[in-house]
């Protein structure tokens, strides 16, 4: 399965769903090297949502988690970066 981003951003692949419904995705390998990691959970109002970029971790952008959700969310960034690169260079794990 693939899921569409905005209109005119790249594909995100399905990687896991948590117990409290945040729902993990993530891009191909980009040209530069680097890997999306796109954290959503729904919420009455809509979705939150926040992006991260493997290797350099950096947060792209954070819309409505808290600082002990971003935490635990690079935290599991640290610990699958690995098995998500393989992935996001298999074309996500319905292809691996």
């Amino acid at each position: 399965m693939i899921l569409l981003m905005r209109k005119g951003e790249r594909m995100l692949y399905p990687y896991i769903e948590l117990p409290d419904e945040t729902i993990i995705t993530h891009s191909e390998i980009l040209e530069n090297n680097s890997v999306l990691i796109n954290f959503e959970q729904p919420y009455d109002d809509g979705f939150r949502e926040a992006r991260i970029e493997l290797p350099s971790y950096k947060w792209l952008y954070n819309d409505g988690f808290s600082n002990g959700q971003i935490k635990f969310f690079v935290q599991f960034a640290h610990k699958n970066a690995a098995v998500i690169y393989k992935y996001a260079r298999l074309g996500g794990i319905d292809n691996a």
